[in-house]
């Protein structure tokens, strides 16, 4: 068995329901997001970020809001509905790509939802349990910040070579770790890192890997106007991405990609959302950033009619 272990951190930071019909290996966690700080974050065990503004428990929780903790509906804007890994790399000399959502694909079992929960979904706090804090009930001294969330997921099934009945899915034969660090600091509270451990189970060598975060961004404060209406909600006609390659004061080039609101929606839509990766196992100088956009391809489910978008 070739074994390999590659290590690979990103931020996500702000100047912001899906369901499997299969049989698990773990169950499906998709209500948790962050709360400690003003950055709430939706988290899955399955490698999807977001919940796609649908509502869990009766209600519509954070996707990706910044601020979610305040009184003022001006300030609590969301960033994006769904984001997600996705992990490439060439197999005797074949391209295989793992992604965990992809545009246009909102059922499970479809092409594009390859990634499965391996684990349930584990809370660690580092906030003491002598504390009044309601984090203090996941209080542990392995914990590396006031919220860790902590998850296993794969591409998959009983052996690395089983697709596990996903469509056009040739798997990698990968397992993920993934901790998600997030704390309530007044300078902290802006900002998740996610940390990827990913390790090849399968009998082959995995080379030129690629790893990156695909993300359905779109800038909009649901108090503005109801989601559903043209124009309204999701707003993304007018938002706008870029990529700051700009140098630190160390020389490091910052490679930030983000988006904003263009006009600020009358002042309910100003804050930015960026992605950042922070540097992994393979030396710095080996790895490079890349920032890619493109436009959104329509669902061809009438079931989700929302979610087409005017080209």
């Amino acid at each position: 068995m070739k074994v390999n272990w590659y290590h690979f951190a990103f931020l996500i930071l702000m100047a912001g329901f899906l369901t499997r019909l299969q049989a698990q290996f773990a169950d499906d966690v998709y209500d948790k997001y962050t709360s400690v700080g003003q950055l709430g974050l939706a988290v899955t065990n399955f490698g999807v970020l977001g919940n796609g503004w649908n509502k869990i428990d009766g209600r519509i929780q954070p996707s990706c809001m910044y601020k979610q903790k305040t009184e003022i509906l001006r300030e609590q804007v969301e960033h994006f509905s769904y984001a997600g890994l996705w992990i490439g790399g060439k197999v005797n000399g074949e391209r295989r790509v793992s992604t965990a959502i992809v545009d246009g694909v909102f059922e499970s079992g479809q092409e594009g939802f390859e990634f499965f929960a391996n684990s349930d979904f584990e809370i660690r706090s580092s906030i003491s349990s002598t504390s009044l804090d309601s984090m203090a009930q996941y209080y542990s001294p392995y914990a590396v910040s006031h919220q860790d969330f902590i998850m296993d997921f794969k591409d998959y099934g009983v052996s690395a070579t089983d697709n596990y009945g996903i469509p056009n899915h040739t798997p990698l034969g990968i397992d993920v770790h993934l901790e998600s660090y997030a704390w309530n600091f007044t300078y902290a509270d802006a900002f998740v890192i996610l940390s990827y451990t990913i390790h090849n189970s399968s009998n082959e060598t995995i080379k030129d890997i690629y790893t990156g975060l695909w993300m359905d961004a779109s800038v909009a404060n649901m108090n503005y106007t109801n989601k559903y209406e043209p124009g309204g909600g999701f707003s993304w006609y007018d938002n706008l991405d870029g990529f700051d390659q700009s140098a630190d004061d160390a020389g490091f080039t910052r490679d930030i990609a983000y988006q904003y609101d263009a006009d600020g929606d009358d002042g309910w839509a100003e804050s930015y959302i960026g992605v950042s990766f922070l540097g992994g196992t393979v030396p710095r100088p080996y790895v490079r950033s890349h920032f890619s956009q493109w436009v959104w391809t329509n669902s061809n489910n009438a079931d989700y009619p929302q979610y087409s978008m005017p080209l």
